[in-house]
């Protein structure tokens, strides 16, 4: 039998260039959604979370605080 496998962590995506995952150490983490909190709560806080296409490892990421945090299924 002949298989055709699709490698999906490759370095270029289609929504950005991909991080290294810290827990597979692939470049495949990608940023899947960003959210921006309204300005009628005071200063606007970014947060970003990530998915790696490799291993399925979940990340929060705040560029304010340049802090990762994973996140866990239940």
């Amino acid at each position: 039998m002949d298989f055709s496998i699709k490698h999906t962590f490759d370095r270029e995506h289609a929504r950005g260039e991909a991080r290294p995952c810290p827990q597979c150490r692939t470049e495949a983490l990608v940023l899947h959604r960003r959210h921006v909190s309204p300005e009628r709560l005071g200063t606007p806080l970014v947060t970003e979370y990530y998915e790696c296409e490799c291993c399925d490892a979940r990340y929060q990421y705040s560029p304010a605080d340049d802090r990762w945090k994973p996140i866990y299924s239940s």
